[in-house]
């Protein structure tokens, strides 16, 4: 989706000056447990923060040990080299505020930073974060390159300084090869661990290759869903997930425009809260919505290379942002759930990714999830 960021600019400027949509079938059909939006705030457009361009947060996570948050830029060393931020947020009763604490690079396995395109390298597009609950190591996801430079997508672990730890082995299916694979800019986006700790997902913001086109206004597509075990740093299942059909038929026939997987968020027990983000350009409409899923019951496709006849993740609709009141729905990328509000839900915080363009901004939002 990254293809037509420049023109997403304009979905969500003129967004915020257009009429609301009508209500549809889908979007008053919310399914318990309830998500409820408790309110949002901006992260200040800063051109520098200790050094860096702050900008393209497309990932978050948070430390339930330490109370921090983790943001991952998708800044593929073109500003700065890939990095982190650390963030306090605060959410009581309806006011949230979010404040930048920190930042730091990513590192490689030799201690240094990642070269830039210009270089001549092929870096990482980091795209998802998430913390080991049980050490506080730092998961992400690269979603890698498709083109005359090869490079693969990339689950890597770090030490919360940036320092690098490992590269995880990913299955055979989510490798480039000749008409297979994951698509550009379409690879693993979204990462997650259970709040126990012992497991973590990574999640295809669309479907591979040999799985089928992107979904289309008048059909959905299956996606897929990897589970590991962090003792052992491997994959051990896979799941397919079905993807929404796009909201609305873009005017112009050859139209890139889809539905993806932004981010997942792990709750246990074969559960999951899946973002799915959706944009018609030429329309200037942009679509988040929030879905309760289940694998239980779902087929394990792990190094199969094909999903036909596979029983897919189930899934029910819990929030259309449209349907938030006083929600300004941007570019959200990145979930995570949150601390225990004293009524005894779970907070649920999003945050939006503004492309490093000026006219957009850097969203969090919190939600009570029962």
């Amino acid at each position: 989706m990254r293809s037509v960021g420049v023109l997403l600019v304009l979905v969500f400027v003129l967004a915020g000056c257009r009429a609301a949509e009508p209500k549809t079938a889908e979007s008053t059909k919310a399914a318990p447990p309830e998500l409820e939006f408790l309110g949002d705030t901006t992260i200040p457009r800063s051109s520098e923060f200790e050094g860096t361009t702050v900008g393209g947060l497309s990932g978050i996570s948070f430390d339930r040990r330490s109370g921090r948050y983790y943001l991952i830029s998708d800044d593929r060393s073109e500003r700065d080299p890939a990095r982190f931020y650390t963030a306090d947020i605060d959410v009581s009763e309806r006011t949230v505020t979010a404040k930048l604490t920190g930042t730091a690079p990513l590192r490689r396995d030799d201690g240094s930073t990642f070269p830039s395109l210009a270089s001549g390298a092929v870096p990482p597009d980091p795209e998802g974060i998430a913390v080991n609950p049980a050490n506080g190591n730092l998961y992400w996801v690269d979603e890698g390159e498709r083109s005359d430079n090869l490079l693969n997508p990339a689950v890597r672990i770090a030490k919360p300084s940036g320092a690098y730890v490992r590269k995880l082995p990913i299955p055979d299916e989510l490798r480039i090869a000749s008409g297979t694979g994951p698509r550009r800019n379409q690879a693993l986006e979204g990462i997650s661990f259970t709040p126990d700790g012992k497991r973590f997902y990574v999640g295809m913001e669309d479907p591979l290759r040999q799985d089928g086109p992107n979904p289309t206004a008048t059909a959905g597509a299956l996606t897929r869903v990897t589970e590991y075990d962090p003792a052992t740093g491997r994959p051990v299942a896979q799941y397919a997930y079905p993807l929404e059909p796009l909201f609305a038929e873009p005017r112009e026939a050859d139209s890139a425009d889809t539905n993806g997987l932004s981010d997942l968020v792990a709750l246990g027990g074969g559960r999951f809260l899946m973002m799915e983000r959706a944009a018609v350009v030429d329309r200037y409409q942009i679509k988040v919505r929030i879905y309760l899923a289940e694998a239980t019951k779902a087929t394990d496709v792990l190094s199969r290379g094909s999903l036909r006849g596979a029983t897919a993740m189930t899934k029910k609709l819990l929030l259309d942002l449209d349907d938030a009141p006083g929600l300004r729905v941007g570019n959200f990328e990145g979930a995570t759930l949150g601390p225990d509000l004293p009524d005894g839900r779970r907070t649920v915080l999003l945050v939006s990714d503004d492309n490093f363009n000026w006219l957009l901004t850097t969203q969090v939002a919190a939600f009570a999830f029962s």
